[in-house]
């Protein structure tokens, strides 16, 4: 396990089992002063829910904490040891911040008065990250199955998905989803604008090129001429 994703396990690790033990003596007031309440942010000025709510996981649902520290191994190590230590931690950071911002966002339209904890707009911006960085990388599916890494990343986002469509879950969809887009745009380099005007010259310039590939290929087929009443 490498260095960063063992500390960051830990650190979520004993928050979470200090929030359960202050809930047993009814003390809730860390809790719910660190989760991110979009009202409380604004216009309460509570600006730091924007980073502190991702260090906090459900304190009734064991398998949010359990998956995500899952998640965090699973994909955080390999990423890890290719970009290094600082730069996985700051990618970490800002995924799981720019994914408060969406909650933030949304929240504050539709629903302002309810909290949000959780690590998962951190993760997924990882899962994000690991399928577009190894997407040919092979993962043994239970340990059996072989599956690349392009596929099997689509699962936990193939879940994110559907209990966005299901609802119901009582499920951040807004981390989930900012942090997978969040983390696309910074692995692609897609956030500078320099990086993004090239890429949509590119694009246009692939477009153009197949036109005139085409024309080029249809005159070649039926040259002037051909064809007709030129007798």
């Amino acid at each position: 396990m490498t260095k960063v994703v063992k500390y960051l396990m830990i650190i979520n690790a004993g928050l979470w089992l200090l929030t359960v033990l202050a809930g047993h003596f009814q003390n809730w007031v860390v809790y719910e002063e660190m989760a991110l309440t979009p009202a409380k942010v604004f216009p309460g000025f509570h600006v730091w829910e924007l980073f502190t709510y991702m260090w906090f996981h459900s304190l009734t649902d064991y398998y949010h904490i359990l998956f995500n520290m899952l998640f965090l191994w699973m994909f955080g190590g390999t990423l890890e040891q290719s970009w290094g230590s600082r730069a996985f931690l700051k990618f970490y950071l800002i995924c799981g911040t720019g994914a408060g911002l969406v909650v933030f966002v949304i929240g504050i339209l539709f629903y302002p008065t309810v909290p949000t904890v959780g690590a998962s707009g951190a993760i997924y911006g990882l899962v994000a990250a690991w399928a577009i960085a190894f997407p040919d990388r092979m993962v043994y599916l239970f340990g059996i199955f072989p599956i690349r890494g392009r596929y099997f990343a689509l699962i936990p986002i193939g879940f994110a998905v559907l209990d966005f469509i299901v609802g119901g879950s009582g499920i951040s969809h807004a981390a989930h989803l900012g942090g997978l887009a969040i983390g696309a745009i910074m692995v692609t380099g897609l956030w500078r604008p320099s990086r993004m005007r090239n890429r949509l010259r590119y694009l246009y310039l692939k477009r153009k090129l197949k036109v005139i590939d085409g024309e080029q290929y249809r005159r070649r087929k039926n040259p002037p001429g051909s064809g007709g009443y030129w007798n």
